[in-house]
């Protein structure tokens, strides 16, 4: 009798291979749900420049919000409409939102703004939302949601 035989039938223990390819399974659903073929089981068919471009897309918002929070001027930002444009980022949809900007102190304007907004985060983006703002001091048509960088 092996050392560990007696955990098997117990809450932690069972049919450890039927876990692990439940567990792969789950993970190969997540991957073609959004927009990946192949999986994780087979990685020859899996499209790693896709990968590696979504990757990039995402790293690049993040990394252009968070420049635009560091340097940028306050405003209000209020979402006038939005419009998926029918890409997909990791799984995630791209909107084009029109939004009003109101420099602190200045005049509102129109501006367009293209983002990656993945599902968990969308009730955050209504229309008729008002947020804390930031405007690119190099071009006031470059704009951020937030009122500081993170991390």
């Amino acid at each position: 009798m092996g050392a560990f035989d007696s955990l098997a039938g117990m809450g932690a223990g069972g049919d450890w291979a039927k876990q692990a390819a439940e567990a792969q399974a789950a993970a190969d659903e997540i991957l073609k749900n959004s927009g990946y073929a192949g999986g994780t089981a087979d990685p020859a068919a899996t499209d790693l420049a896709s990968l590696s471009a979504d990757r990039a897309a995402l790293e690049a918002q993040g990394h252009e919000q968070n420049r635009i929070l560091g340097v940028g001027s306050p405003a209000t930002i209020t979402i006038d409409s939005k419009v998926d444009t029918g890409e997909a980022v990791a799984g995630n949809a791209t909107y084009v939102l029109n939004l009003t900007v109101t420099p602190e102190g200045g005049e509102a304007y129109p501006v367009q703004l293209k983002l990656i907004i993945p599902p968990s985060t969308l009730s955050g983006y209504a229309d008729g939302t008002t947020m804390p703002g930031r405007i690119d001091p190099a071009d006031k048509n470059n704009v951020a949601f937030g009122d500081k960088p993170f991390m």
